[in-house]
């Protein structure tokens, strides 16, 4: 004899329903599973998981299997099965190709909840299986820039992603190899990526770059036009033009070497990000970037599909393409390294730059990346007004992870009085935090974010 735990064994509690018998909610359940990944409704169980037990004659059955085809246009399958001596229904539904609605409305399942689909939610669910750049456009191949063609060859053909490609291949025949022609119509895609810039470019596909003192005093701005190509290209230049640069001479070559706000790796890759995997569905919306004195704002209107979170991405490396042949010309041009890798590049460039971790977020408005500049550079730490000695512990401090009272005596030649004191001061500023206890006590920088 099974229990109820047995018969559920290897199903996920979300994708699992019990009620005592048929009625409004077992259909709203019926259509949410039919929308999401398929499920199992239980008849004649509690919500508590107590069996109860149901009538189960292949009348009962066949009546119950006429009214679910009726209420949902589902051919769900039904069975009777024996639980702790009882009978009870077991309904196994899949997931539908097509959306089903109950009494015009629509329903996903979200963890073990049955909830209603409306409004973003709800126009996300009808585009979920559509690209947006495979979708036919009503532009003509003279729409397309033959220089910005060649260019991606160029570019494809140095970072060895297609060494059989001729760089003098007619146009045409390029974009109808990578799949971007379909019988002689062009895709939003080809448009997008190669096309001449134009009018329309302004309304809808625009790259917007803006130099900000705080929220509302804007000292610059940039509306970039044209292709994906060119919005790539003119966006970098545009963001690096709103950053400041230090130089610095290696002492193995004695070459000048350019360090900038942020590392150009993490800008690159977000900014690609934000132009292939936005949400151009969306109108009248654009790629924002807002350049501000201690950090670096990006925004696309295009949030990760439900079901998937930022922490989701930074555990395990997923790709998740909204425009996939945007993207697949983007990585033959070389500037997507690996699909699904983005996060972590932009990670990893900005640690070893001596950043901190960029904060990653998204929600029904898009997708969001803030990259904080380096607070404990020798400008900032003089702008602020510290003496030399404080600035040189600072400096000791992050290169050393902590530093001591007797470490900081040493290191600037300082009495134990004045160490304790300037130690204080840098402390009230909110640079240093202490831990520990007597002779073990110990200064960290301390984290800005807190």
């Amino acid at each position: 004899m099974r229990s109820i735990s047995e018969a559920l064994s290897g199903i996920e509690n979300g994708e699992i329903e019990f009620k005592q018998k048929p009625n409004g909610a077992m259909f709203k359940t019926l259509s949410a599973f039919s929308n999401t990944e398929g499920g199992f409704v239980f008849i004649g169980v509690s919500d508590s998981g107590q069996v109860l037990g149901c009538r189960c004659l292949n009348s009962d059955l066949k009546e119950l299997s006429d009214t679910i085809v009726n209420s949902l246009g589902i051919h769900p399958s039904i069975d009777c099965v024996e639980i702790e001596g009882k009978n009870i229904i077991r309904i196994a539904v899949k997931k539908s190709l097509i959306p089903i609605a109950y009494e015009g409305r629509y329903y996903s399942r979200v963890g073990n909840t049955t909830r209603i689909m409306e409004g973003e939610d709800l126009r996300q669910f009808f585009i979920r299986d559509v690209s947006w750049d495979g979708l036919s456009s009503n532009h003509s191949p003279d729409d397309i820039d033959p220089e910005t063609v060649r260019l991606f060859l160029g570019l494809a053909i140095r970072a060895g992603r297609l060494s059989a490609a001729d760089d003098l291949e007619p146009a045409h025949a390029v974009l109808t190899r990578l799949g971007l022609i379909t019988n002689g119509k062009l895709n939003n895609a080809q448009y997008l990526l190669f096309g001449k810039k134009q009018p329309s470019y302004s309304s809808e596909y625009v790259l917007r770059v803006g130099r900000f003192r705080d929220p509302t005093t804007i000292t610059g701005d940039r509306w970039i036009e044209g292709n994906l190509f060119q919005q790539f290209q003119e966006g970098e230049e545009a963001i690096r033009n709103f950053m400041n640069v230090r130089y610095e001479i290696t002492s193995a070559q004695m070459e000048r070497q350019e360090i900038w706000d942020y590392p150009r790796e993490a800008i690159r890759e977000a900014l690609v990000n934000a132009l292939i995997h936005r949400d151009y569905f969306k109108k009248g919306q654009q790629v924002v970037v807002k350049v501000y004195d201690d950090h670096l704002w990006m925004h696309n209107p295009g949030g990760l599909p439900p079901g998937i979170s930022v922490d989701d991405l930074k555990r395990s490396p997923h790709s998740v393409l909204r425009n996939p042949l945007m993207a697949k010309v983007f990585y033959l041009a070389g500037f997507v390294e690996q699909y699904g890798s983005g996060i972590h590049r932009m990670i990893n460039a900005c640690i070893s730059n001596g950043l901190s971790e960029p904060v990653f977020s998204s929600d029904r408005f898009g997708f969001t990346i803030v990259i904080r500049k380096d607070p404990i550079s020798i400008d900032y730490l003089t702008g602020i007004g510290l003496q030399e000695r404080q600035i040189r512990a600072i400096l000791y401090t992050k290169e050393h992870k902590s530093i001591s009272s007797g470490e900081y005596q040493k290191l600037v030649e300082v009495s134990s009085r004045t160490a304790k004191y300037e130690l204080s001061d840098l402390m009230d500023r909110g640079l240093l935090e202490r831990k520990g206890k007597g002779r073990a006590t110990k200064y960290f920088l301390k984290n800005p974010n807190d």
